[in-house]
């Protein structure tokens, strides 16, 4: 059981941050020497894909709400600055590694056209291997997507882009837990775990 776990029990509800690279961090902001990103509340589960099928781009969001856009962008730049948005014909979405300390994963965050909880993936293999056999992760989606967060974790008037980044690079600290013990430590973050 880890730290925040044994004080959540105990009514203790330690904030979490991550940092520009991907590391999640319990320390208060004015003590990390780098800018962090706060840890919205979200779970982990796994099942469907809830994601909407990647089409009307005319119609998407980033193409109808130039604000809105703008305000993603800019979040993403402040957090996780080594991101790349991909945004050519069609296309839209982000590219970079998040770094747990444990491991440096690639990750992909399309942003869904209704504005609904953007999809994760990753280029990496995941899983682990058990005598012959090769174990999935939990918390992945039948489509291989990670399940970062419930689709009521996400309201589309306060998170962004980078509230999603976020939520990979927990939930890849979870995964590299796993890989190394055998169990998933967590089953989220905050109000809604």
């Amino acid at each position: 059981m880890s730290i925040p776990t044994l004080l959540r029990h105990v009514g203790i509800n330690t904030p979490r941050y991550v940092t520009v690279d991907g590391r999640i961090v319990l320390d208060e902001p004015s003590t990390v020497s780098q800018p962090v990103t706060r840890m919205e509340p979200h779970r982990f589960h796994g099942g469907e894909d809830p994601s909407p099928v990647r089409s009307r781009y005319e119609a998407a969001w980033w193409n109808t709400d130039p604000v809105g856009r703008q305000n993603d962008v800019e979040a993403m730049r402040a957090a996780f600055p080594t991101f790349t948005l991909v945004d050519d014909e069609g296309d839209y979405f982000y590219f970079g590694e998040v770094n747990t300390g444990r491991g440096v994963f690639p990750v992909a965050v399309f942003p869904q056209v209704d504005k609904s909880l953007p999809s994760v993936r990753t280029t990496r293999r995941l899983g682990r291997q058990e005598g012959r056999r090769w174990r999935k992760p939990p918390h992945l989606y039948t489509s291989d997507a990670l399940c970062v967060a419930g689709a009521s974790d996400w309201d589309p008037e306060r998170h962004n882009t980078a509230t999603v980044v976020a939520w990979a690079a927990h939930w890849f600290a979870a995964y590299s837990e796993w890989r190394m013990r055998g169990f998933w430590p967590t089953d989220g973050y905050g109000e809604a775990a």
